[in-house]
């Protein structure tokens, strides 16, 4: 099933006597348990896509639906219904979905409070939580005494913490170093495949975007088609083991999973997208 369907969407965004044209007729569909990142040079139409997604902007023509609702066709009180239960959002400063006075166990609690959660199960969502993401040694501690590789764990907990079916992450990686942007990734990677979270990454770092499941790249606000940009002889070693250029894994969008075919004209390589579970949901 899918957890976002964009057909023939357009956005155009207006500065002054201008129209600029952020999306052009885009198509893409997302299914649910896969991990995605978007990739794409400045102004490819990334953010317009996310903002879109997350409800924080239109499009100006097209049909968007997230998690089965039609968002350009729902009302303001189903909007608001939807992005409280339906989907989790994790910025790039990771500072905007905490706050620092209160723990690291009542930010995530804070969410569920507002949305009339129960004091039980906001403490068991909470706890779980902290133990899938690493954190539970840190249940009250305040932001002042975390990296900020912790913090962006403790944001993404707060994101996840009413169990949405979809997190949509700008990128999540952005202020942290080469190290822990792995452990945040492998990190999201872990939540789709283990939890059936549906994870959808804008990112600039195509190291990292090779990760996911599917590398989606978006040129001139349309989904780019994958194309050959070079050829490279490619060494296998004695194990039969063979590794992939990121730069052709990105062309290709190929993630963490290929199908291997064998053909007349030798074997090829397909993206293969791994999807199994749902994601616990908080009532």
């Amino acid at each position: 099933m899918a957890i976002i369907d964009c057909r023939n969407v357009i956005k155009i965004h207006k500065q002054g006597n201008l129209e600029v044209v952020a999306l052009q007729g885009l198509d893409f569909t997302m299914q649910e348990g896969e991990f995605i990142s978007v990739v794409g040079k400045s102004g490819a139409g990334k953010s317009t896509l996310l903002r879109i997604l997350a409800g924080l902007e239109m499009p100006s023509a097209g049909k968007v639906e997230v998690a089965g609702v039609d968002l350009t066709d729902a009302t303001g009180t189903v909007l608001t219904k939807h992005y409280r239960r339906d989907v989790g959002f994790l910025w790039q400063d990771y500072t905007r979905n905490l706050l620092p006075y209160l723990t690291v166990m009542q930010n995530i609690e804070l969410p569920m409070l507002l949305s009339g959660v129960g004091r039980r199960r906001r403490r068991a969502r909470a706890r779980a939580l902290l133990e899938a993401t690493g954190l539970e040694n840190h249940a009250f501690n305040r932001l002042n005494k975390m990296s900020g590789g912790e913090q962006q764990r403790l944001a993404m907990c707060v994101a996840l913490a009413m169990g949405p079916k979809l997190l949509l992450a700008d990128e999540p990686t952005g202020e942290l170093d080469t190290e822990t942007s792995l452990e945040i990734y492998e990190l999201l990677r872990r939540m789709a495949h283990e939890a059936g979270l549906s994870v959808l990454v804008v990112t600039h770092d195509v190291a990292l975007a090779t990760r996911s499941d599917r590398v989606i790249r978006l040129a001139d606000g349309q989904v780019a088609a994958p194309t050959v940009v070079h050829h490279e002889i490619l060494r296998v070693a004695l194990d039969g083991t063979l590794e992939l250029p990121s730069d052709l894994r990105v062309e290709a969008g190929i993630g963490e999973h290929v199908r291997a075919e064998v053909t007349e004209e030798g074997i090829l390589l397909r993206p293969e997208t791994e999807l199994n579970g749902e994601v616990p949901d908080v009532d």
